[in-house]
């Protein structure tokens, strides 16, 4: 059949926007009409011959399910994490450690950082108040060269949490993996904490690894204006 002689053009190890079919298919049947590429996609789909996986993304074969990204603090983010919620039960605030990417890294990250993500109206209150219980170990948003002088080990760095922030509707406080694939090259201050050569590892591993919602990921990495190096990394569709 003639949309079989188009599918074994296409990699199994590659995603495709709608897009993309229409020209493979249009390749093998050059009068192929939008209505009838409609129609052909439904039926490949129900054919199980491709798989959707994401908003306009489709792969040739089916995908594993992989799980849901969830972080383990460390004893120190995780108290952090309960005391900020019982004190602000209303505060939006997400909690990221460096030594989460351990994970995904080659080479181990041994001094954490805790990051305190928090609403922009509140974060600098928010860091006074948390400046008053760590004394000396609480950074407000801090420059590079801010972070390189003051930083110390298991020191806590504020910064303000980015509209379009894909969360967690379960457990808002805790870090999505969309979130941490673009906060590693967003925030500058993460980036700080690991070598740059390590980016497309990370990448890599969180993508194989945990269910990615590339089109949450990308309206993010285009809010934070880091769209282009994102989808370098992440690759795919949008």
């Amino acid at each position: 059949m003639w949309t079989d002689q188009a599918l074994q053009k296409l990699s199994d190890k590659m995603a495709y926007c709608r897009e993309d079919l229409f020209h493979a298919l249009q390749s093998e049947k050059t009068d192929l009409s939008d209505s009838a590429f409609r129609w052909t996609l439904y039926n490949l789909l129900q054919e199980k011959k491709l798989f959707k996986t994401d908003y306009d993304t489709y792969v040739t074969v089916k995908p594993v399910v992989l799980p849901v990204y969830k972080p383990y603090y460390s004893e120190k983010a995780a108290t952090l994490k309960e005391k900020l919620s019982n004190q602000y039960p209303d505060l939006a605030f997400v909690i990221f450690e460096s030594v989460l990417l351990n994970e995904f890294l080659n080479h181990q990250i041994a001094q954490n950082t805790i990051y305190v993500q928090v609403e922009k109206d509140v974060s600098s209150y928010i860091f006074g108040n948390l400046q008053e219980e760590y004394t000396g170990s609480v950074l407000y948003r801090p420059g590079k060269n801010e972070f390189e002088r003051y930083w110390s080990r298991d020191c806590i760095v504020v910064l303000n949490l980015i509209s379009q922030a894909p969360l967690s509707q379960d457990k808002p406080h805790e870090i999505t993996a969309e979130k941490m694939l673009v906060d590693i090259i967003a925030e500058r201050s993460i980036s700080e904490t690991f070598s740059p050569s390590e980016i497309p590892f990370v990448y890599e591993n969180v993508m194989n690894s945990y269910q990615i919602e590339r089109r949450k990921m990308n309206r993010y990495a285009g809010r934070r204006g880091k769209s282009s190096q994102v989808k370098k990394y992440a690759g795919g569709v949008d």
